[in-house]
């Protein structure tokens, strides 16, 4: 029998819950009248699997907790919203889902820090202790690299901000632009090229005189004369958008732009209509 006890009770009723996951669903829970004023949760489980409810329990509930008092008062963030979608990219970290920070988080690897003071404490073959005593006592670590998965949070959360307050800008402006040209093929391989309604290439000079006298130049951001730049100045009403990548950021912020008037198409379709264009001739 392994006891383990809670001050809070919402915390033991929760973990409580997520051990009788295990399906032998015959733990307990008690509260104790002492001076300690602490609930504990009895269960025959093994060591090995209290260990593992445990690092769940700390990772998809308690992490939250603690991370929303550190955004309340450490960096002021009160708003629900804002916390919410903090804490979704600060899981998305955790779980190594964005492939451009999983440098950052390598060696600050938060699962491997918590999983390594588990092992360490229950290698000590601790049949009864205090949960919040483990937490104080045993996760230092855990949480200084917690404050700085945060920290990238937080600093992910600005940039998409900034990026959506970008995309808005530009699609608001585009609204207002009559369209240049019907149409264009945009194919994206090792780099991005432009092609006309007769497939002929459109030369980068071409591109950069159409950025500068739309004065893009000009612009709050920073825009690219050589990809997005000529699609702003063009503003055609459909754009064959072909690519292997869907996932490129600049796909991504093509489609986000230009909404429905791009047509998204592998790769191959251009090189197959380039090859009808040549017969038809």
């Amino acid at each position: 029998m392994i006891d383990i006890q809670f001050q809070d009770e919402k915390d033991a009723k929760k973990f409580l819950r997520m051990i009788n996951k295990q399906g032998k669903f015959i733990d307990s829970l008690e509260r104790m009248a002492d001076e300690n004023n602490c609930t504990v949760v009895k269960t025959d489980e093994s060591s090995t699997a209290v260990q593992k409810c445990l690092i769940a329990f700390i990772l998809h509930i308690k992490t939250d907790d603690w991370a929303k008092e550190i955004l309340q008062n450490r960096y002021f963030y009160m708003d629900e919203l804002e916390q919410r979608s903090i804490l979704e990219i600060l899981h998305s970290l955790i779980e190594e889902e964005r492939d451009g920070l999983t440098t950052l988080t390598k060696d600050i690897n938060i699962k491997s820090c918590l999983a390594e003071s588990m092992n360490n404490f229950m290698v000590e073959r601790h049949r009864e202790f205090s949960f919040d005593s483990f937490v104080t006592f045993r996760l230092k670590a855990f949480f200084e690299k917690l404050i700085k998965y945060i920290e990238l949070s937080i600093d992910e959360y600005k940039m998409e901000q900034e990026y959506q307050v970008f995309i808005h800008t530009l699609r608001n402006s585009l609204s207002k632009k009559a369209a240049k040209v019907n149409h264009i093929h945009v194919l994206i391989d090792l780099e991005i090229q432009f092609f006309d309604t007769e497939y002929r290439e459109i030369p980068q000079q071409e591109l950069m005189m159409l950025y500068e006298q739309r004065n893009l130049a000009s612009s709050t951001y920073y825009i690219d004369p050589y990809s997005l730049g000529p699609l702003l100045a063009l503003a055609p009403k459909t754009i064959y958008l072909y690519t292997e990548d869907r996932d490129l950021p600049i796909v991504r912020t093509i489609l986000n732009i230009f909404e429905e008037r791009v047509q998204l198409l592998e790769k191959e379709h251009f090189f197959l209509r380039i090859i009808a264009q040549t017969e038809m001739k």
